[in-house]
């Protein structure tokens, strides 16, 4: 899944200066499979948008994209349900829903027109989710949510092949919990459903007080190899270097063996 940032305060990529249509363009070609559509960063501390701005950031991309790539699939990233339902009739492939399903209504969107829904793990808001990091077994308590959720989507008539789980790298988790969880990502394939796992570039990769995003590369090549293990989905900024490092480790290992 590559990540297209259609806004001008992404944490890595925002304000990029190609047009969305070309960016997605040069993933598709480096093999990315998902386009996951993004008008609102939900970096912490982020400010809100509103539906307006939203709509007009998403949905011209959207149908651009849609145009040229007829079979490419395209995921929406956004929590607003009225903004969801708009996408899902333009042909998105994907509600990739941040809020970790707050509004039941996204779930009927889902449902109503048979897409996917990605359910993420989250806390609050990326105004208020960096103090709500606190849990006495993150695992446990990731495992209840995910079950309630589920069982929202699924009262909603979201077919249960359609639901996709995000443990939420980065959404209401320290450093060590976001190392914590992914050395334990087998846990999550319990639920016998779609892993989707975004970390890219993010923030707990840092190797240094003082590094930035686009420092991160190496970091996000190495905790994308424990991923991908576990993971269905890998949403990434860096499509063909995280395509290319994989290929070369799988090689590597199949030489060996």
């Amino acid at each position: 899944m590559g990540i297209l940032n259609v806004t001008p305060d992404s944490f890595f990529d925002g304000g990029t200066p190609i047009s969305p249509l070309e960016r997605a363009a040069q993933m598709i070609k480096e093999g990315a499979d998902i386009i996951d559509i993004g008008g609102e960063s939900t970096r912490p501390t982020a400010a809100p948008v509103s539906l307006e701005e939203e709509e007009k950031r998403v949905l011209p991309v959207l149908q651009e994209i849609r145009a040229e790539y007829p079979k490419i699939l395209i995921s929406v990233d956004t929590y607003k349900t009225r903004l969801a339902a708009k996408a899902a009739a333009l042909g998105a492939d994907i509600l990739n829903d941040t809020s970790g399903l707050a509004d039941a209504e996204m779930a009927r969107i889902a449902a109503a027109r048979n897409k996917k829904l990605v359910i993420m793990h989250t806390r609050g808001t990326p105004q208020t989710m960096n103090k709500l990091a606190v849990y006495n077994n993150i695992l446990e308590e990731m495992k209840n949510f995910f079950e309630e959720k589920i069982k929202i989507a699924l009262a909603a008539g979201v077919r249960r092949e359609n639901i996709i789980l995000d443990v939420g790298f980065g959404f209401a988790k320290t450093k060590e919990q976001n190392l914590f969880l992914l050395e334990n990502l087998q846990y999550f394939k319990t639920f016998n459903l779609p892993l989707l796992i975004g970390l890219s570039r993010k923030r707990f990769l840092a190797q240094t007080e003082n590094d930035t995003p686009a420092d991160r590369l190496p970091a996000t090549l190495e905790a994308s190899k424990k991923a991908a293990e576990y993971a269905d989905i890998l949403r990434v900024h860096d499509v063909a270097a995280t395509i290319n490092y994989l290929s070369s480790i799988s090689a590597s290992d199949s030489a060996a063996g």
